[in-house]
């Protein structure tokens, strides 16, 4: 890159945030402005010795039930099964035993965390 390449960029670089700046300026000083008469005369308006209204008191809000809550019992059964099926492939005699049962139990806790079935056993 030449010299007056790298001139003419920083120049360009330079008059790009100068108007950015300068855009940016005008909007945050004219932001929220009124722009008409009746506007600006209602904005200028001061009451005094006005009786304020005091709040008024809430209610308490009750919890939201849950329609209905079924644990995401699919899930937990869906990862159990295929947690359980991956497990039976590893091993052999005990040890293919006590990894079906592992994978059964890590899947079923995956399945329910992960598998998004919430609801399913629900009536609609």
């Amino acid at each position: 890159m030449t010299r007056k390449h790298m001139i003419l960029t920083g120049a360009g670089v330079a008059l790009l945030m100068l108007v950015t700046a300068g855009a940016s300026a005008y909007i945050a000083t004219n932001a929220g402005k009124p722009e008409t008469k009746a506007e600006i005369q209602k904005a200028e308006k001061i009451t005094w010795n006005e009786p304020r209204q005091q709040p008024q008191p809430q209610k308490a809000a009750q919890p939201a039930k849950p329609a209905c809550d079924d644990a995401n019992i699919v899930g937990a059964v869906v990862g159990a099964v295929g947690g359980g099926l991956v497990g039976n492939q590893i091993g052999s005699g005990k040890g293919q035993d006590l990894a079906t049962i592992g994978g059964a139990i890590g899947g079923g806790y995956l399945g329910k965390e992960y598998i998004p079935t919430d609801g399913v056993l629900c009536p609609k």
